[in-house]
């Protein structure tokens, strides 16, 4: 058994300051403060100790993407993020033509296989090409059962989670057929009425992906899908708190209205996360980052992605504001419910997988453990 010892521990029940904990192989054995056991120890000095982030949405990172590429490439863009603190994540892909998305669910449900990934998340082809965003709306479809069965299928059970706009024709048919596959399916790059969302919740919508972003801006006589999404308790509501997706304002606004328990924090990373400045690609579209933020190159309005990864997002919540057990919740404990993981990873809890990250004042990473596996330097031991 490892203990770890001396570190700021946030845990589902509060901060242990100091706290530890101890690990079992890949699990962890127990989490504590107070008196420290009589055991090897690892000392935290004093950092800040999360869980392993769960990210629902990431598309790539580190130069290589899960939209196109090799899978060994789609490899190096999850280990890119597993060091950067993501120990658990979806593969994203975005909208193209059917046989392309067919090809890539299979190569990720390889990674799949291997635990590499927790499964693939299709963002597409059943958006809206009036919220388009940085979509290629050459490829999307009205949604369409067959279709649907044929991408799962594709994905050999590894697909967790559908965006699609619920005002287009078909909608709530997929919806259905998606709920009933256990499959979560998110609104999102959608123009609906908060009339039409509240029927795609009805019938079985339970997630918003990216909110606000890719949406009908919500009116005092009109709320659109955003109003309608943090109305209802059952929904999840993903933001991408970077700094450029959404100002801080609305990222503390819809922190008080969807609560801890309902707050999804995601990256929304391409390729260009954690890269210099420059050309990059986004499935079939081209992208120009500068200044660390990335847009579509035939139209600069659009942004396209993100070059954050979940640990850049956790920082800029908790200096937005949010409290840090708040920020760990919606980094980590909820994504992994809403994934069906919760009785696996998502909090430093007895009996999950010893996944954390260990971060410094700043909340930078300092060390990542995946699996009770360290994917980056160990912190000291103590003597």
């Amino acid at each position: 058994m490892l203990l770890l010892a001396g570190g700021r521990v946030v845990t589902p029940d509060g901060v242990l300051d100091p706290g530890w904990i101890r690990l079992a192989g890949p699990l962890i054995d127990a989490v504590g403060s107070a008196r420290v056991p009589d055991q090897p120890t690892v000392d935290l000095r004093g950092r800040w100790v999360l869980p392993g982030f769960v990210d629902m949405h990431v598309h790539g990172g580190g130069g290589a993407s899960f939209t196109e590429g090799t899978s060994d490439q789609a490899r190096q863009a999850a280990a890119f993020h597993h060091g950067q603190g993501s120990t658990t994540m979806l593969a994203s892909l975005v909208t193209a033509p059917l046989a392309e998305l067919e090809a890539r669910a299979g190569l990720l449900a390889g990674l799949a296989d291997d635990g590499v990934i927790a499964g693939l998340h299709l963002e597409g082809p059943f958006l809206s090409p009036v919220r388009r965003g940085a979509q290629d709306p050459r490829h999307m479809i009205a949604p369409d059962v067959a279709v649907f069965e044929r991408l799962r299928t594709a994905a050999r059970g590894h697909l967790r989670l559908i965006t699609l706009a619920p005002e287009l024709p078909g909608a709530l048919a997929v919806i259905r057929a998606a709920t009933r596959a256990g499959v979560t399916v998110a609104v999102g790059h959608t123009d609906a009425t908060a009339d039409v969302t509240m029927a795609a919740i009805d019938a079985g919508a339970t997630h918003a992906t990216h909110l606000f972003n890719g949406m009908r801006p919500p009116h005092h006589r009109e709320p659109g899908a955003v109003g309608a999404l943090l109305d209802r308790d059952e929904v999840t509501c993903e933001v991408i708190a970077d700094g450029v997706h959404l100002d801080d304002i609305m990222v503390r606004l819809t922190a008080r209205a969807a609560g801890p328990g309902r707050l999804v924090l995601v990256s929304d990373a391409m390729a260009a996360a954690g890269m210099p400045d420059g050309s990059y690609q986004l499935g079939s579209q081209r992208v120009s980052v500068a200044g660390g933020v990335a847009r579509l190159l035939e139209d600069r309005a659009a942004i396209a992605g993100s070059t954050a990864t979940l640990a850049d997002v956790v920082r800029h919540a908790v200096a937005a504001g949010l409290p840090v057990s708040d920020v760990a919740a919606a980094a980590s404990t909820t994504p992994a419910r809403v994934l069906g993981l919760a009785d696996r990873t998502g909090a430093l809890s007895p009996g999950l997988s010893a996944d954390l990250v260990v971060c410094d004042d700043d909340f930078r990473p300092r060390a990542v453990m995946r699996h009770g596996e360290w994917l980056t330097a160990a912190p000291s031991r103590a003597p």
